[in-house]
C-alpha cells in the first residue's frame, strides 16, 4: 500500500487551486449560491494566518484535495474550537486516501492548539459512504444536520434516501465481510 501523501499548509499562492477545486465541490453539491468574494474572504483567514489554515495535498496549481479549517466558537461561550467548513478531494483522486489524510490532518491541528474538531459531511450525495468514512476515523457522529427549505444543486441519491427511512438503519461492513447493525 502507499504512504499517504503530506498534507501541506496552503498559501496565497494555492488560491487559484483551490478556487478551482470550490467551483468542482459545489457543481458537486452546493446548496446555495456560489459567492467567489465569500470564499476569498474565508480563504484570507488561512492565507493570513487570522485563525484559519487550509490543509492541501497536491503540488502548487495541481490541489489533489484539501481541507478548509477556521477558529470560532459556539455562540454561547467564548471557548474556542476548530470547525471544518470543507474537505473535498478532486474527483480524480477519490480513490486515494487524501480524505482520511486530509481528517488526520485536522485532528493532529485540534491537537496541536488543544481545541475541540467539529467536523461533518453536509451534503445530499454519497451520505453514506461518507458518514462511513467519517466514522471510522472520528467516531460516532454527536448529531445531525437537517435543511429545510433549501434547493441542493444536485438531487440526492436513492442509496441515500434508503438510508435514511429508519432513525437506526443498518449498513453494512465491507471491511470484513459481515453485516452489522449500528446506531447511526
Amino acid at each position: 500500500m502507499l504512504a499517504p501523501a503530506p498534507v501541506r499548509i496552503a498559501t496565497a499562492d494555492d488560491g487559484p487551486a483551490i478556487l478551482d477545486l470550490l467551483h468542482l465541490m459545489h457543481a458537486e453539491g452546493g446548496l446555495l449560491s456560489l459567492d467567489v468574494g465569500a470564499a476569498q474572504d474565508m480563504f484570507d483567514f488561512a492565507f493570513k494566518k487570522k485563525g484559519g489554515i487550509i490543509g492541501v495535498v497536491g503540488q502548487a496549481g495541481k490541489i489533489e484535495g484539501a481541507i478548509g479549517l477556521l477558529i470560532t466558537r459556539f455562540w454561547y461561550t467564548r471557548e474556542n474550537h476548530l470547525e471544518e467548513y470543507f474537505n473535498f478531494i478532486h474527483p480524480d483522486y477519490r480513490k486515494s486516501s487524501h480524505a482520511r489524510t486530509l481528517i488526520a490532518f485536522a485532528k493532529k491541528c485540534a491537537d496541536e492548539i488543544k481545541i475541540p474538531l467539529v467536523i461533518g459531511v453536509m451534503t445530499n450525495k454519497r451520505v453514506v459512504e461518507k458518514v462511513r468514512l467519517y466514522r471510522r476515523s472520528l467516531g460516532n457522529p454527536a448529531g445531525a444536520f437537517f435543511v429545510y427549505g433549501g434547493t441542493w444543486i444536485n438531487e440526492r441519491s436513492p442509496a441515500d434516501d434508503e438510508f435514511w427511512q429508519s432513525p437506526f438503519p443498518a449498513h453494512s461492513d465491507k471491511r470484513n465481510g459481515r453485516a452489522r447493525k449500528e446506531a447511526v
